[in-house]
């Protein structure tokens, strides 16, 4: 392929992603600069927007959680995802493929549908769980306490996204050299020395690859929250995300909800560029 072939191919993708996403992001860095509400007029202050959020408490808040969030539900989910891989490979191609649908369906909703589904179960007073725990005298308000909302959340988390690292996995598998596994068998390997010397490493790519998109997903939590809690009880379940959407378009602060956006954007950088940095020693090194 000559240079201008690979320009005519590559050259339109460019121009939609900087329609679409390098234009927004510059102009949302504009805004940030500006002291701006809905119907006003922009006057430029600097780094006060900047400033002002670091120092505000429901920011410090609404990071924290965002962050506990994506620490908490990332190695739930990708080890579930890598031991339901690893068990689709040990069962017939019927039930697999039943299995792979059944795994993939949270996934494949919309955030929005798959959050109505998992509330129902948990909502309090009537929902099938509370229903059946107050028939034993239990009785906890899954949405209206602190710690409990905030654990439904990151149930809701972890269900929606397991399915999306089990079938990454699992394709991962498929490319797992047999003569490698066969040879380890040969020399008296047992399943989980195999596991832990072939697998695992064959799977590090693929590892690193679900662990970067739910990174990103977990950072960019807004749908779910909005349907689910509203960041309720209080602010307990409020992200960055949701934080953004209510500075900008409830207290119709666009300047200072510009400034969370590009605030969002950076803190995404300094979690993935590990990742990304250590694929590219990997690719490196090959």
């Amino acid at each position: 392929m000559t240079q201008r072939e690979f320009a005519l191919f590559v050259g339109p993708c460019f121009l939609v992603m900087g329609a679409l996403l390098i234009a927004p992001l510059f102009y949302t860095g504009y805004l940030s600069l500006q002291h701006l509400t809905f119907g006003g007029t922009p006057t430029f202050v600097g780094m006060a927007n900047y400033t002002d959020v670091l120092r505000d408490d429901q920011v410090v808040s609404a990071v924290g959680f965002t962050v506990l969030y994506v620490l908490l539900t990332l190695p739930v989910h990708t080890a579930i995802g890598l031991a339901l891989a690893l068990m689709l490979e040990r069962i017939g191609n019927r039930v697999r493929a039943l299995l792979i649908s059944a795994y993939a369906m949270p996934f494949i909703l919309t955030p929005v549908v798959g959050t109505l589904i998992f509330s129902w179960l948990f909502k309090d007073h009537w929902g099938i769980l509370p229903f059946l725990l107050d028939k034993v005298h239990i009785h906890i308000l899954w949405f209206s306490q602190e710690w409990p909302a905030r654990a439904m959340v990151m149930l809701w988390g972890v269900w929606w996204t397991f399915g999306f690292n089990v079938i990454v996995l699992f394709a991962g598998l498929q490319t797992l050299p047999q003569d490698q596994v066969n040879a380890a068998i040969v020399d008296g390997a047992d399943y989980w020395q195999r596991l832990r010397y072939i697998v695992i490493p064959h799977l590090l790519p693929y590892l690193s690859l679900v662990t970067l998109f739910n990174i990103i997903d977990g950072l960019r939590i807004f749908d779910s929250i909005w349907v689910m809690t509203k960041g309720g009880p209080g602010t307990a379940t409020e992200t960055l995300a949701y934080l953004t959407y209510r500075v900008s378009f409830v207290l119709k602060q666009l300047g200072r909800g510009s400034a969370l956006s590009m605030l969002s954007v950076a803190g995404t950088l300094i979690l993935i560029l590990p990742v990304l940095y250590s694929r590219m020693r990997r690719h490196g090194r090959g």
